[in-house]
């Protein structure tokens, strides 16, 4: 108070400007803004409360072009003002780094009362790049970090305010790693994640959603006062209609659908079992993990890992697809059985099916050699007696189907149906095209991994998969990890297909691809066995 009562009434008032940690005070002060008639900045309404609510952990639900990176911008213009000493991090992905970092040092400099505070001396301008950091006179310090794929970018952090940019591409060991950076016992302690929703259900969706332990402001486009009825039919044109799911995210701030390539959300989510405590997320769905490290401490044959449940014995009809890693990539086991499913109730036309396929259990298997993923191979079929078990047999599925061969089981061997994702096989005939002599009519031919992408697709919208609320399942089939693409040529002519590492997915789409199979398989047994007879029964005549 001695201090105080020092300072001229004046210096009293910046005193106090300068204590708001939301920054509206000092920007509303210092700021310029030459869009306004009199180049004075000023805040919306609707931003006051967002950028001065004090919940530690915020999260914006919103439309884009509302202000989240102003308000970035006046946090940590403020800062140094407000918390001698401590460290502010911003987060963002590499692509939204230097915009964000350089806004934040655009506005620094653009005042006296900033440049002034910086910590300058020598060469020193109070700023360092890559990484990002401005240094002032009482220790504090504003930082950018780069999270990387594996969070390592923003470990031994301590920073007093977190803010997240771009939440909804932030990857999951970067969210992890956040968690233990902040100085959560610290009052004044706050991680904000700004983000706008790109519809796939990940973190993000999560702690958006109610009791996340999270507070969630949202606030769509049409809060703006510069909002226009004009802009509202221009951005309805740009995005087809007010119903499109971009339109819905961009401008509503709502999650919609996801932009995937594959499927629609909806009708995928109208697949899976939400409820968490359902009997088949509980006790039907078998979910196991065995990697080369469990092999080599235990010592035990790799069978004994596999428990399956006695009530998967009630499906007689079981298909299995495979996804084959031996090192970098696990290996996926996908296993599904069929049921009967009364669709009276469902939508007239809808295409719906009276059959349908439960995930029932999911094998992952990671540094596996070849012998011992022969072998659980051979377990899976000892115990359930699948009508195919499907798998690629080129590249690293090579020397687990040499494996399979070369077992010596034939029933197990006659299971199996290999495919090269990158041939071409019969899917169906053209019946227009038969005639005496091609009764079948001519063979319909489609690339496996572009049929078997199709056919997975037509299984979700005609709801004859049911899935479990897997949540690595469903973020494979929503394609966050998955780049979905139609085969193309490289410059020297050869055939090349998106990769990905979305196992489990495709350990689906081989189970697919051999349900699918199955009737022109039967189709291709009958013509076998009818053979030319006429010449059987012509007889010389002597």
């Amino acid at each position: 108070m001695a201090v105080l009562a020092d300072l001229a009434e004046a210096e009293r008032y910046l005193l106090a400007i300068l204590q708001d940690q939301s920054g509206i005070d000092i920007a509303e002060l210092l700021w310029e803004d030459h869009t306004s008639p009199d180049d004075i900045f000023r805040c919306y309404d609707y931003q006051y409360p967002w950028y001065r609510t004090k919940a530690k952990s915020q999260i914006d639900q919103c439309a884009r072009a509302i202000g989240k990176s102003l308000g970035i911008q006046m946090r940590a213009f403020a800062f140094p003002f407000t918390h001698a000493g401590e460290e502010m991090i911003t987060a963002p992905e590499l692509i939204h780094l230097d915009p964000v970092t350089r806004y934040v040092e655009d506005r620094i400099v653009s005042t006296r009362v900033g440049r002034e505070f910086l910590k300058t001396g020598g060469k020193s301008t109070g700023f360092t790049h890559r990484p990002f950091e401005a240094t002032f006179r009482n220790g504090s310090s504003i930082k950018g970090r780069i999270p990387q794929k594996d969070g390592r970018g923003v470990k031994g952090m301590h920073p007093l305010k977190l803010e997240m940019d771009e939440a909804q591409d932030y990857p999951e060991p970067g969210w992890v790693e956040l968690g233990e950076t902040l100085k959560f016992g610290d009052d004044n302690a706050t991680w904000r994640a700004h983000g706008v929703s790109r519809g796939e259900r990940d973190r993000y969706y999560k702690q958006t959603q109610k009791d996340s332990g999270w507070y969630v402001h949202r606030i769509t486009a049409m809060h703006r006062p510069d909002w226009t009825k004009e802009e509202r039919l221009a951005k309805a044109q740009l995005y087809g209609s007010r119903d499109h799911p971009d339109y819905r995210r961009n401008i509503l701030g709502l999650h919609g659908d996801a932009t995937s390539a594959l499927f629609v959300l909806h009708r995928l989510m109208a697949c899976v079992d939400t409820n968490e405590s359902s009997q088949f997320n509980q006790d039907l769905y078998y979910h196991v993990r065995i990697n080369d490290e469990m092999l080599m401490e235990r010592q035990l044959p790799i069978e004994e890992y596999l428990l399956f449940p006695q009530t998967h014995k009630a499906y007689d009809r079981v298909w299995v697809g495979m996804d084959i890693g031996l090192t970098n990539h696990p290996s996926e086991i996908m296993i599904f059985g069929e049921e009967s499913v009364d669709r009276r109730d469902a939508a007239k036309n809808d295409g719906s099916s009276n059959v349908r396929l439960k995930a029932i259990g999911r094998i992952h298997l990671e540094r596996i050699s070849a012998p011992n993923q022969r072998r659980v191979l051979e377990a899976v079929w000892e115990f359930y007696r699948p009508k195919a078990i499907a798998l690629d047999r080129t590249g690293l599925g090579l020397p687990i189907f040499q494996e399979i061969q070369e077992s010596g089981n034939q029933p197990f061997v006659s299971s199996i149906r290999a495919y090269n994702f990158s041939e071409k096989i019969i899917v169906g005939y053209d019946t227009e095209t038969a005639d005496v002599d091609n009764p079948m009519g001519d063979p319909i031919m489609a690339n496996v991994l572009e049929y078997a992408s199709d056919m997975l697709r037509l299984y979700v919208d005609q709801k004859m998969l049911h899935l479990p609320y897997d949540a690595q399942l469903i973020r494979e089939f929503q394609g966050v990890s998955y780049s979905m693409g139609r085969s193309n040529t490289d410059a020297y002519g050869k055939r090349h297909f998106h990769k990905g590492t979305a196992h489990a997915l495709d350990g689906c789409r081989m189970m697919v691809v051999a349900h699918a199979q199955e009737k022109v398989e039967m189709l291709q047994a009958v013509t076998e066995f009818y053979e030319p007879v006429f010449d059987q029964f012509i007889s010389p005549i002597w």
